[in-house]
C-alpha cells in the first residue's frame, strides 16, 4: 500500500488555476468582512445628527460588532478546525449578511446596535478560518505571501466602503451603504463549489474520494495509485487551546495575543474615528472620507509589498518595523498639513497598522502547526478585539471630553510601541515551520 503525505505534496505543487480560484473566493469573502465591519465609520456623523447622539454613545454602538467578533473568531476557529474552514466560511458569511441587511432596516439606535452585533459575530468566523484555508493549500514559497495578499480583503472592503460612503451618502442615505454590503449573498453558491475543504480533516476522517479529487485539482502532475494511504501530518492531534501553548509556544502565544490586541485597539480605533476627527480638524465632509479612503489605499499596497519584503527579510523584521512605524505615522496625524501631506500620512497609517496585520496573520500560519492553526487564529483575533472593542469606545469617550487632537491621536499611537516589542520578543526557534526545515535536514 502506497502511503500519500497530503500536506507535503500542497506544499510542493505549482500554483494552478484551482489555487486561483480558491484565492477570489477567499479575498472576496474577507472583502466584505471588510466592507461590513468598517462602514459603520462613514455614517457616524449622519447618524450624530439624525439620532441626536452623543459622540461617546456613537462609539459604544462601533464597539458592539467588535465585541460580537471576539466571540465569533473564537467560535469560528474552534468551529474551523471541527467542522473545516469551507463550511464555517460560509456560514459566517450567511451570519454577516443578514446582519448587515437588517441593520438597514433598522429604525433607532438599540435595533441598530442589536443588528450590528449579529453582523458582528459573522465576521468574527471569516477571517482565521480563510487564513487557515489559504495556507493550507498553497506551495509553501508563496503561504506567507497568499495569506498576506488575500487578507488586502480587508482594506480592499474599506476601500469599498468609502467609495460607497462618497457615492451613496448623500444622495441615498445611510442605509444605502448597508444595502450595498449585503450583495455578497449572491457570491455563497462560488463558494460553495470553488472553495475545497480543509484537507487534514478529510485525512482524519478518511474522505477518500475528496482527497483524490483534490490531488488531480491541486498536483495533476502527480498519479495517485488506486492502492493510496492517506496521511497529513498532526491530522489526528487534538485542536484544543492546550496545544497552543504545547512545544515552548507559550511566551510567544502570549506575544502574539498581545500584539493582536494593541493593533485591533489601533485599527479600528482610527478606522472609527478618522472621518469625525478629520472634519473636527476642520476637513469637509467628502475631504474626511477622501482621507477615509487613503487610510485603505495605503493598507492594501502596504500589505502586497510588506508581504514581499517579510518572504525576502522575515516576517518578523519587517513587523517591527512596521509597528513602530504606526507610532510615528499616528502620531504625526497630530499635526496641522495640507490636504496631500495628510493623505499620504494617513496611507502610511493604513500600511504600518492594517497591513501589519496582514503580514501577522501570515506569519502566524507558518508559526502554529495545522491541527491548531485555525484556533490560535481565532483565539488570537478573539481576544485582539477587546482592543477592537476598546479603540472605538476610547475614541469617543475622548470626543466627548473635547480633547485636544493631540491627545486623541496619542492614545490611538502608543499601542504600536507595544505591538513592535512583544513581536521582538517572539521567539522563531519554536515555530513549527523552522522545526519542520531543522528535522527535514537533520
Amino acid at each position: 500500500m502506497n502511503t500519500i503525505d497530503v500536506k507535503k505534496l500542497l506544499d510542493e505543487s505549482s500554483i494552478q488555476k484551482h489555487h486561483w480560484r480558491l484565492f477570489f473566493c477567499c479575498l472576496a469573502a474577507l472583502s466584505f468582512d471588510g466592507y461590513d465591519l468598517v462602514v459603520y465609520a462613514t455614517t457616524i456623523p449622519l447618524l450624530l445628527a439624525e439620532w441626536n447622539m452623543s459622540p461617546a454613545y456613537a462609539g459604544i454602538i462601533g464597539s458592539y460588532a467588535f465585541g460580537a467578533g471576539v466571540f465569533g473568531a473564537i467560535l469560528g476557529g474552534v468551529l474551523g478546525d471541527k467542522w473545516g474552514r469551507k463550511t464555517t466560511i460560509i456560514t459566517s458569511v450567511v451570519i454577516f449578511t443578514a446582519g448587515t441587511f437588517a441593520t438597514a432596516l433598522a429604525s433607532d439606535p438599540v435595533s441598530f446596535a442589536v443588528f450590528r452585533t449579529i453582523t458582528g459575530l459573522g465576521l468574527g468566523m471569516t477571517s482565521p478560518n480563510v487564513m487557515a484555508l489559504i495556507s493550507e493549500y498553497f506551495p509553501s514559497k508563496s503561504k506567507q505571501a497568499a495569506v498576506s495578499a488575500s487578507a488586502t480583503g480587508m482594506q480592499i472592503g474599506g476601500i469599498m466602503s468609502a467609495l460607497a460612503g462618497m457615492y451613496l451618502l448623500t444622495p441615498y442615505g445611510w442605509k444605502s451603504v448597508f444595502y450595498f454590503g449585503s450583495i455578497v449573498i449572491f457570491l455563497v453558491p462560488f463558494f460553495y463549489w470553488y472553495m475545497p475543504e480543509t484537507p487534514w480533516i478529510l485525512v482524519a476522517k478518511n474522505k477518500v474520494q475528496q482527497l483524490r479529487q483534490i490531488l488531480n485539482t491541486f498536483r495533476p502532475d502527480v498519479t495517485v495509485p488506486d492502492d493510496a494511504r492517506f496521511e497529513y501530518p498532526q491530522a489526528k492531534e487534538k485542536s484544543s487551546l492546550a496545544n497552543v501553548f504545547a512545544e515552548n509556544r507559550g511566551l510567544s502565544t502570549s506575544l502574539f495575543w498581545l500584539v493582536y490586541f494593541m493593533n485591533m485597539y489601533m485599527i479600528f480605533g482610527t478606522n472609527t474615528w478618522i472621518p469625525t476627527l478629520m472634519m473636527n480638524a476642520g476637513h469637509e465632509f467628502g475631504i474626511s472620507l477622501w482621507f477615509f479612503l487613503s487610510l485603505f489605499l495605503g493598507a492594501g499596497i502596504g500589505s502586497l509589498v510588506c508581504g514581499y519584503l517579510s518572504e525576502c527579510f522575515g516576517a518578523k523584521r519587517v513587523l517591527v518595523i512596521l509597528y513602530y512605524g504606526a507610532f510615528f505615522s499616528i502620531s504625526l496625524l497630530s499635526i496641522p498639513m495640507d490636504i496631500y501631506s495628510t493623505t499620504i500620512v494617513t496611507a502610511l497609517v493604513g500600511a504600518c497598522t492594517m497591513g501589519a496585520q496582514n503580514v501577522t496573520h501570515g506569519y502566524i500560519a507558518q508559526y502554529y502547526p495545522p491541527a491548531v492553526r485555525a484556533t490560535m487564529m481565532g483565539w488570537g483575533l478573539g481576544l485582539g478585539r477587546f482592543g477592537g472593542l476598546l479603540g472605538p469606545i476610547v475614541g469617543g469617550m475622548l470626543l466627548s471630553m473635547k480633547v485636544t487632537l493631540f491627545q486623541n491621536f496619542l492614545c490611538f499611537a502608543v499601542p504600536g510601541l507595544i505591538a513592535g516589542t512583544a513581536i521582538a520578543l517572539v521567539q522563531d526557534k519554536y515555530s513549527y515551520t523552522k522545526r519542520l526545515t531543522h528535522n527535514f535536514r537533520t
